[in-house]
């Protein structure tokens, strides 16, 4: 038998540690050895393994499974225009002036009800992306009125989504569509914020606005996003702290992401793989003083739905992206074979890699777009594992 390559050995206090990425196990070493129970407990949980066992390619097969099974849940995100009335300088999307129409959204529907006629599904998930979404309402409210009788009637849950920039989004709205979470963009404090998000008007107070009002007149979340940066970075935690001691963390769910440069001359400075690792353990340790959350990273069944399960990214011509981020769809998604999976296949650099299980490779977009780096808990374990044990410690 032999170590597992997924387990991280910490000595912290003078005490010695061991946590596998595989099955988010933390143990405390005996400093006189393992027992012949403790040892059969390692072994039962893949700390000790074969020494012939090839531990990524035996993770491969689990996960390609898990990818053949599917997924209860179908996803579809629907770019319903490229347009937007925003002009944020750290913007992925290709704006021009593709608009869904009708007879496009009535194709999805006939798609999407055939889907359900094959297969039974726990839910139907529908994130509505742009461009800015609501920039075509009509479709929007044509798409939900048909999906909520589409649902009923196969009596399969549905919940709506939507990302959107927050400028459009009216009470009339909130009540017709009963969003379950909506994503809004906060890029700092005020002056940063409107420095960031190019617009004539609605701003960061009103962006504040409309959450007092999601959260008064609706059940929605809202997914709190924060893209940053060198130039914004001073504001994360301050932003954070402002956000959930002014809204609480109930239905606020927090995405701190790095801002990533799609175009050579965007005006910011991205942040290094190590410098997004410290922000966002930073945040991490904030959220846990202001809402007592924090847990171990934990591994992945299944890697992204896009590519490999039954998530799919419709443009605005009804054609299917390889995700919501990189629109190069051929194929319409009337014609998609929802039963065709692709398969998981690691890269040489990452199958000998401890976070392996955590990432299941990364992400297979921005890789082909040359944009990945590694998970911050490559960078930030021993911190991780050091706090999480902290925290455990009687007072």
């Amino acid at each position: 038998m032999r170590e597992s390559i997924f387990n991280y050995h910490f000595t912290l206090n003078n005490k010695k540690y061991i946590f596998n990425t595989n099955n988010s196990g933390l143990l405390e070493q005996n400093p006189t050895g393992f027992t012949d129970e403790e040892n059969f407990y390692l072994i039962e949980n893949n700390f000790l393994v074969d020494d012939a066992l090839d531990e990524a390619a035996e993770l491969e097969k689990e996960i390609n499974q898990n990818i053949k099974n599917g997924t209860d849940d179908l996803q579809l995100t629907i770019a319903l225009t490229n347009q937007c009335n925003f002009k944020c300088i750290y913007c992925s999307q290709d704006k021009n002036e593709k608009m869904m129409t009708k007879e496009t959204a009535c194709d999805i529907l006939s798609k999407i009800e055939k889907i359900l006629t094959i297969r039974k599904y726990q839910s139907v998930h529908i994130h509505y992306f742009g461009g800015e979404p609501l920039m075509n309402i009509p479709v929007l409210l044509y798409l939900d009125g048909h999906l909520k009788e589409i649902c009923a009637l196969h009596e399969v849950p549905y919940r709506s989504h939507i990302t959107t920039n927050g400028s459009l989004l009216n009470d009339e709205i909130l009540e017709k569509v009963g969003f379950h979470s909506i994503q809004l963009t906060f890029d700092g404090m005020e002056q940063t914020h409107n420095h960031f998000r190019v617009s004539d008007s609605f701003h960061f107070q009103e962006e504040l606005d409309l959450i007092r009002r999601v959260l008064v007149k609706t059940q929605a979340s809202v997914v709190f996003r924060m893209n940053i940066c060198r130039q914004n970075r001073a504001d994360a935690l301050k932003l954070h702290r402002y956000i959930i001691e002014t809204f609480g963390s109930e239905r606020i769910k927090i995405a701190p992401n790095p801002m990533v440069r799609f175009h050579k001359n965007d005006p910011f400075d991205m942040l290094t793989p190590n410098e997004f690792a410290d922000t966002l353990f930073q945040i991490r340790q904030l959220m846990d003083i202001l809402t007592g959350e924090f847990d171990l990273p934990t591994p992945k069944p299944l890697p992204c739905g896009f590519p490999y399960g039954n998530a799919y990214a419709i443009n605005p011509d009804g054609s299917c992206g390889f995700c919501s981020s990189f629109q190069n769809g051929k194929t319409k998604f009337s014609d998609v074979d929802i039963s065709a999976k692709r398969e998981l296949k690691f890269r040489t650099e990452c199958r000998t890699c401890k976070c392996l299980p955590l990432c299941l490779g990364g992400c297979p977009a921005q890789t082909e777009q040359d944009t990945e780096c590694c998970i911050p808990e490559k960078y930030r374990m021993q911190d991780i594992i050091a706090h999480y044990i902290a925290r455990m410690q009687p007072a």
